[in-house]
Formats: structure tokens, C-alpha cells, sequence
């Protein structure tokens, strides 16, 4: 169990090396805002389409129920970030950024807090099947999560986040993996067969992050200039994703 618990650490807290480094050079963050936010939309996009649903359907077998699990968690958090709007959301002064962006922070924590829990069942299928197994889908894990947790922190650092705020937040969330990790050792088969239904959920909810908040929130930020530079680094993150799956797998 001692093992179990360091890979939660490695697969969790190590992929948050990409968004501390926007915290050290704040700065340069403030002007490359729009790059970092066009970044993470790719890394959210990637995510889902080169990463959570292939393995979904891959695992399941068939495309149906997965397509039909990624359409719920869209609608899902539609009706979620609806009701955060209603009851939570009040417009700040002072930050430059749509209305409409206000509930994104909690969407990015749900979201990212249960992609980190099917991170944890993942590493505790494997380490179930073979301890040997549970390092390198740790660290594979983590390498993997850099450039979405990249475009979490410039996008809460864009909305006015403290930094304290977006690393307890990130720091938090990651740990979400610890209780996936028992999980998955603990239940091994039992668990399994859900979890290409939940992969389908988390894709649906990234997808709904990255079409429905992150590119509106570009096309506000950067206006009808800017081309290259609001494209090019969508693409390079969804590149980086690929490369990183590829390697992953």
C-alpha cells in the first residue's frame, strides 16, 4: 500500500510542473494570456478525443454507450454550469473576461477532479494486475496531464484566481486520484466494467469546457486580429497530447 500511495503522488501532484512554472514568471503569463488560454482549449480537446474516447471504445468494445456517456456529460454540466450561473456566479470588477466565464473555474474542478479519479482507478486496475505495472502508468499519468493542467492554471489565473487560490485549488483536485487508486486495487474487475462509461462522461465534460468556454473566451480575448497566434498553440497542445498518448500507451 506504501507503493500505491507514492504513485498517487507521482501520477497526481508531478503533472502540476507545467502550471507552476506559469506561476514563476507571472508576468510573461499576463502577455501570453491568449496563447495559454488557446493551449489549454487544445489540451482539453486532445484530452477527450485523443485520449479518453479512444480508450473508452476500446475498452467497451463498441462505440454506442460511450458516444451516448460523453453526450451526458455534456449535457451535464450544460445543466451545471446553468445552475452555477443562477445561484453562485456574480460578475467581478476589474477582470477582462465574459460574463459567461464566471462558472468556469468550477467546471474545470469537477471535471479535472474526476478525470483525476479514473487516473487513480487506472493506476489501481494496474498495479492490481501486476505491482510492477503501477510506476510506469503513474508517470505516464502524469506526463500526460501537463498540458491540460497548463490551461487550468492560466485560465484561473486569467479570471483573477490569487495564485495561493489556483495552486490549493490544482493541489486539491490532483488529489482526487487517491481515492480512485483504492478503488480501482480494492474492487479491480468489479469496477472495470464502468469505467469506459465514465471515460465517455469526463470527455463529454471536457469537450463542453473547451467549445463552450474556452473558444467563445478566445474569440473575446484576441478579437479579428489575431490569427497565428490564437491558432498555433491550440495545435501545438493537441500535438504535445498525441505525442504524450502515443508515448503513454
Amino acid at each position: 500500500m506504501t507503493d500505491l500511495f507514492l504513485y498517487s503522488l507521482i501520477g497526481g501532484v508531478l503533472s502540476l510542473w507545467g502550471g507552476l512554472l506559469l506561476l514563476w514568471k507571472p508576468d510573461l503569463t499576463k502577455k501570453l494570456i491568449t496563447p495559454l488560454i488557446s493551449f489549454g482549449t487544445g489540451a482539453f480537446l486532445g484530452a477527450a478525443f485523443l485520449d479518453l474516447l479512444p480508450e473508452a471504445i476500446e475498452i467497451k468494445g463498441e462505440a454506442h454507450p460511450v458516444f451516448v456517456a460523453t453526450l451526458a456529460g455534456f449535457v451535464t454540466f450544460f445543466l451545471f454550469e446553468r445552475l452555477v450561473m443562477r445561484y453562485f456566479s456574480g460578475r467581478r470588477e476589474g477582470h477582462e473576461h465574459s460574463e459567461h466565464m464566471e462558472p468556469l473555474p468550477y467546471l474545470l474542478i469537477l471535471g479535472d477532479s474526476l478525470h483525476n479519479f479514473m487516473d487513480g482507478v487506472a493506476i489501481g486496475i494496474a498495479y492490481a494486475a501486476n505491482p510492477v505495472l503501477g510506476l510506469p502508468a503513474a508517470l505516464a499519468i502524469a506526463a500526460h496531464e501537463v498540458p491540460q493542467e497548463i490551461g487550468d492554471f492560466s485560465v484561473m489565473l486569467h479570471l483573477g484566481w490569487s495564485r495561493v487560490r489556483v495552486v490549493a485549488v490544482n493541489v486539491a483536485q490532483s488529489l482526487a486520484i487517491m481515492p480512485g487508486i483504492l478503488l480501482g486495487y480494492g474492487l479491480g474487475g468489479a469496477v472495470e466494467p464502468q469505467v469506459p462509461i465514465l471515460l465517455g462522461l469526463t470527455a463529454g465534460m471536457f469537450i463542453y469546457i473547451a467549445a463552450s468556454d474556452l473558444v467563445p473566451e478566445l474569440h473575446h480575448h484576441a478579437g479579428h486580429k489575431q490569427l497565428w497566434r490564437v491558432v498555433l498553440p491550440m495545435l501545438v497542445s493537441i500535438g504535445a497530447v498525441y505525442g504524450l498518448v502515443a508515448w503513454a500507451h
